[in-house]
């Protein structure tokens, strides 16, 4: 039964769904009842009044309030139960109701540029005020309609993401970030120009790489921070930027130790010019390489004997190519700095290749790429030999430790996938040597078929690119075959390659079409 009725044009009462008749003139088709929200009204109950108009005695027209009118029913089985529900409403006077008006309320109440739904932040900023004001994680996952996971990262996301961060979100009106994204400008709260980075890599669609260049290089100055001080302890200089290192400067595994060996920096401790620097590839954070920086004075190296008298024009010659050699050769802190680079692209990109392969469904271009690798056996492919490496990251890419049994109960589409991933160990274990993006006569004379491998690599990031992968400026400088630089590309260049690489609607990889994803 209604509330007493009041002349008011508009009038606040509660009505049973049975009172309530169902507008024939609703335009709105798709209702979204998806589970969330059905979760919630089935805890909560109906909170937002339902707009109607006096239809008969006793009984109702929905105006406003279909998609929650049709979800309080879904929370009953019986026809009866769903009449008895009661919701509250907003009675209309109909003498102010215009003709025509019905769908012109359904459009101002349902289109976006009359109301704005929360945003991500908003959403986890609710639901950690929520927790704070002492609700329990659970009963706040049962009366949102969420999962406790879903909650808990809301809270922590908004715990996170400080007052620094939120005004540069505000200034920017960056407001369409979803709580991963929000999570990682959390993690980056204490650095502005980290948080900076971050939301341009975003604009430009190298969000991930910048990610995990960030981790990398947070992980390299807090390691960094501990080995100063135990350097200093023992002794050793540090030269923090390693290209101030004279140029007679030579790393300790060039030279000869006292037993014949390469020299060890515990050997070389009591050397005048003993120094240390940050590794130009270092295997883990903080990791420093050892110089002298004079071997000839400081007597490393045996004096030099009396050279057989030579046609002096030659020396001369041969002095000048050296030296013109060692002039192009790249300075340490730009190979540091493309190591870096290369070793952040890397990580990155095979965690995307993971969301791929972690796929229900494969892109349409994966078939007739695998094909063709089988079919041409490029080097990567016919170097394949099951060896521990390449087992060890068939297995990462797919989350299986045993992906032969998986592929017994794969479908068409996942077992394309499984090949993908196969394929996919290949060229990133032929990748995986950090002087591929190197294009210098030192790295070419280190690896002999350093050229291949960027062969090897511009084919493999090139096939990525087309189904959807975000090349990082030094993956671009791979597959131009140009010398890298050191800056992304600005927003208008990325945004051409972009549609140049792979077209307006590329196949790449969906965490909504992911094997897991409900």
């Amino acid at each position: 039964m209604s509330d007493t009725a009041t002349t008011a044009p508009i009038q606040r009462v509660t009505l049973r769904l049975g009172q309530i008749r169902v507008n024939e003139n609703n335009v709105r088709q798709d209702l979204n009842l998806d589970e969330k929200f059905l979760k919630s009204v089935a805890a909560n109950g109906v909170k937002v009044p339902v707009g109607v108009l006096p239809f008969g005695e006793d009984t109702y027209e929905l105006k406003m309030g279909h998609r929650r009118y049709f979800g309080a029913r879904a929370t009953k089985e019986t026809e009866e139960e769903q009449d008895a529900i009661e919701v509250p409403a907003y009675v209309l006077d109909p003498s102010l109701h215009e003709a025509g008006e019905d769908f012109i309320d359904q459009l101002i109440e349902n289109d976006d540029d009359y109301r704005r739904g929360l945003t991500e932040l908003e959403q986890a900023d609710a639901l950690f005020g929520a927790v704070g004001a002492g609700m329990k994680q659970t009963r706040v996952a049962q009366l949102t309609g969420r999962s406790r996971t879903e909650v808990s990262r809301a809270v922590k996301t908004a715990k996170t993401v400080g007052e620094r961060t939120r005004s540069v979100l505000a200034e920017a009106g960056t407001y369409d970030l979803d709580l991963e994204v929000l999570g990682v400008l959390g993690e980056f709260d204490d650095d502005g120009d980290a948080v900076d980075r971050l939301l341009e890599a975003y604009r430009k669609g190298r969000f991930e790489f910048q990610v995990q260049w960030e981790r990398d290089d947070r992980a390299e100055q807090q390691a960094r921070a501990q080995v100063r001080p135990q350097l200093k302890k023992a002794g050793v200089r540090l030269a923090e930027d390693s290209d101030t290192l004279p140029p007679t400067a030579e790393p300790l595994a060039e030279l000869d130790g006292p037993d014949g060996g390469p020299m060890t920096a515990e050997a070389h401790t009591g050397c005048p010019g003993h120094v240390a620097a940050w590794a130009e590839n270092p295997s883990e954070p903080g990791e420093v390489d050892y110089f002298c920086t004079d071997p000839d004075h400081f007597g490393h190296r045996p004096p030099q004997e009396d050279a057989p008298e030579t046609d002096c024009e030659e020396d001369v010659r041969q002095a000048e190519a050296a030296g013109e050699a060692k002039a192009s050769e790249p300075s340490r802190e730009y190979v540091k700095a493309g190591n870096k680079a290369y070793r952040a692209a890397e990580k990155a990109r095979q965690t995307w290749l993971k969301d791929l392969i972690g796929r229900k469904t494969a892109p349409k271009p994966l078939a007739a790429f695998i094909t063709e690798q089988l079919l041409t056996c490029p080097k990567p492919v016919g170097q394949w030999s099951g060896d521990v490496g390449r087992r060890n990251l068939i297995k990462e890419l797919t989350g299986y430790d045993t992906p032969a049994e998986r592929a017994k109960t794969a479908t068409p589409a996942k077992l394309t996938l499984l090949n993908f991933a196969v394929l996919a160990a290949t060229f990133e274990k032929r990748m995986n040597e950090v002087r591929t993006w190197r294009t210098d006569r030192t790295a070419r004379s280190a690896v002999y078929e350093l050229r291949e491998i960027r062969q090897d690599a511009h084919t493999w990031l090139t096939f990525l690119a087309e189904i959807g992968y975000p090349l990082s400026s030094v993956e671009h400088a791979l597959v131009d075959d140009e010398p890298f630089q050191e800056h992304e590309p600005d927003a208008a260049d990325a945004d051409s390659q972009a549609s140049e690489d792979t077209g307006d609607t590329p196949d790449g990889a969906s965490a909504e079409d992911s094997e897991d994803a409900s």
